[in-house]
């Protein structure tokens, strides 16, 4: 198992970003091996938002939040209090954005690797967690 950063899931849902069809294909081939990634909970509303902008549909964006919060192939992961502290830690130490943190503590606390396409996260949080980029 893994944690997919937001970014891989947005790309893998749309067409005209340049790493779409790398993305569709990682979660294809990731729902149908029976496997599964965490995320933390922050991930909903990080795929909602662009989701709805990128579409101008809200509705499409809703249908998608609620497919990934029950979907078996995907453990959301509430923020408690550790993990968002220790994701401050990593975001002050590492220069890390906010939301980017969190995936990383939670990467770190389940002793899995960070799957993402975000450059910078995966750069900075090397030394953190194994990263993994499509």
């Amino acid at each position: 198992m893994a944690v997919v950063d937001a970014s891989v899931i947005l790309s893998g849902m749309l067409p005209n970003d340049p790493r779409h069809e790398a993305s569709k294909a990682w979660l294809i081939a990731l729902a149908s091996s029976g496997d599964c990634f965490s995320a933390p909970a922050i991930l909903l509303s990080e795929v909602a938002a662009p989701l709805s902008r990128a579409y101008n549909l809200p509705e499409i964006a809703k249908e998608v939040v609620q497919t990934l919060a029950t979907a078996p192939f995907a453990k959301i992961v509430p923020v408690s209090m550790p993990l968002a502290n220790r994701a401050a830690v990593i975001a002050a130490d590492y220069q890390i954005r906010g939301c980017d943190a969190v995936y990383v503590a939670l990467a770190e606390a389940l002793g899995e690797k960070l799957i993402t396409l975000d450059k910078q996260q995966g750069e900075r949080a090397r030394d953190v967690v194994e990263i993994f980029q499509i």
